[in-house]
């Protein structure tokens, strides 16, 4: 009967919470043994010990085990920490090895201990108890097969109490880490809603200037490249917030597992960063071609990489360009800067270039459009010099007499306006108060000579 009544109670503290299962435990090993102090200690790195739990055991014989701690004097957790197995000792105010908590013993008149190890699967100890003046220190068999039993079941809820605070540990780290992240896709957010108000506010602006043939060109390329990044960011953004709700939701289930949270965090960082990166190329999408449009709307005058803003002149034609097989040769200085309306010569090669495109190639041909820049030195001062010329079927020179003139289309019955080599014109000699030259006979290309004095400065 008393056997069943063990039982039963070791199944109830298994079943119970593990703080209060384990207290349930120790008590019935202190009954079991019947003690007059017990102590349960929690193992620090395997080479030190806590008290996980202390009944009727006075603090100062706690606090003198405790003072062992990293020292090489000996007590009954430490012994069971090196030895792992359990240890009795009898007459410990006599015993050499018990030197360090002879007076205490002595005070409390502590005659013996016995100290088990807790130990899980692999044998690693767990935690150990100490019984301190048991009644008799020879144990009949059946309390040392009580204290097998309870030995285990101290195991079993030790672990599971090292589990949960493992879990409460990963799951601090991970209310913490989302609390990062929900500030850092906050930002991304942020971030994300600036580019697409600057690319709103640019293409109010091209609207408004939509009857200039190159800045409605430049519309189009500006929301074809801006569709790339804010695409792979959205959707990156929304991967995110999937699994973030997958996640809360596995949490609240109380089915987050490690793995989970693993896979949570790697997505995470890479979704950032991937946002991260698209928005930052969104972004200076939207500053080149904010430039872009500043300069040919005002014509201000300021300092550039010329290399550079060519380039960005051709990145603005990508849509209609990348119809065509034409291949384009920008032969400038990379170091080449000056101070010039960077915005009017913007306007002129994108005429030409667009003139090249609808009339100096047939619809298979693969043309060449060449490009180049270099600053010259003359009697009258620096000068910027343009060389641009392409492969293409060339003009009789009649047509290059009339060239400039307002309405000229070289394409009868076209519905162009044939403002556009006007225009350049008007850039050049008005406003930049340079020269513009075009050299060309039939099926032997164009060649276009643009002198630009750059000591004066137009208004």
């Amino acid at each position: 009967m008393a056997t069943d009544i063990f039982k039963s109670q070791v199944l109830d503290a298994l079943l119970s919470k593990s703080s209060s299962g384990v207290s349930s435990l120790v008590i019935l090993l202190q009954d079991t043994l019947e003690s007059q102090y017990t102590v349960l200690w929690r193992t620090e790195q395997y080479v030190s010990v806590s008290v996980e739990l202390a009944i009727t055991t006075p603090p100062r014989l706690i606090d003198a085990i405790l003072a062992l701690n990293d020292t090489q004097a000996k007590s009954a957790p430490h012994c069971v920490l090196k030895h792992r197995r359990s240890e009795l000792t009898t007459k410990i105010s006599q015993n050499a090895d018990w030197a360090q908590l002879h007076s205490c013993a002595t005070d409390l008149a502590i005659e013996n201990c016995l100290a088990l190890p807790i130990t899980d699967n692999v044998q690693s100890v767990l935690g150990v108890v100490t019984l301190f003046n048991i009644v008799r220190t020879e144990l009949t068999e059946q309390q040392q097969k009580r204290i097998e039993i309870l030995c285990s079941a101290l195991s079993q809820l030790l672990q599971q109490a090292s589990s949960e605070r493992q879990l409460k540990s990963l799951q601090d780290a991970h209310n913490a880490r989302a609390a990062e992240q929900r500030v850092e896709l906050n930002e991304s957010n942020l971030l994300l809603k600036k580019a697409i108000t600057q690319r709103n506010r640019i293409q109010e602006q091209l609207v408004e200037m939509e009857s200039m043939a190159a800045l409605t060109t430049m519309l189009s390329s500006l929301t074809h490249e801006m569709n790339t990044p804010l695409g792979a960011a959205i959707t990156a953004t929304s991967h995110l917030q999937a699994l973030s709700t997958l996640s809360e939701s596995k949490f609240e289930n109380s089915n987050l597992k490690k793995s989970d949270l693993k896979k949570l965090y790697q997505e995470t960082t890479d979704s950032l960063a991937i946002v991260q990166r698209n928005v930052l190329r969104a972004d200076q999408l939207m500053r080149n071609f904010e430039q872009l449009v500043k300069d040919q709307h005002y014509h201000t005058s300021r300092e550039v990489n010329l290399c550079h803003y060519m380039t960005e002149v051709l990145l603005s034609l990508k849509p209609k360009l990348k119809t065509t097989q034409h291949r384009f040769c920008l032969d400038v200085p990379s170091d080449l800067t000056l101070v010039c309306h960077p915005g009017a010569i913007g306007q002129v090669l994108t005429h030409l270039i667009l003139n090249s495109i609808e009339h100096a190639f047939t619809n298979d041909q693969a043309g060449k459009i060449s490009i180049q820049a270099y600053k010259t030195q003359v009697d009258s001062g620096a000068s910027l010099t343009i060389i641009y010329s392409d492969n293409g079927q060339g003009m009789e020179p009649e047509r290059i007499a009339n060239l400039y003139k307002p309405f000229f289309s070289l394409v009868n019955g076209s519905s162009e306006n044939g403002l556009g080599m006007h225009i350049c014109y008007n850039i050049v000699v008005k406003l930049l108060k340079g020269t513009i030259d075009c050299h060309s006979s039939a099926n032997n290309g164009v060649h276009f000579e643009i002198n630009v004095p750059l000591n004066t400065n137009p208004h």
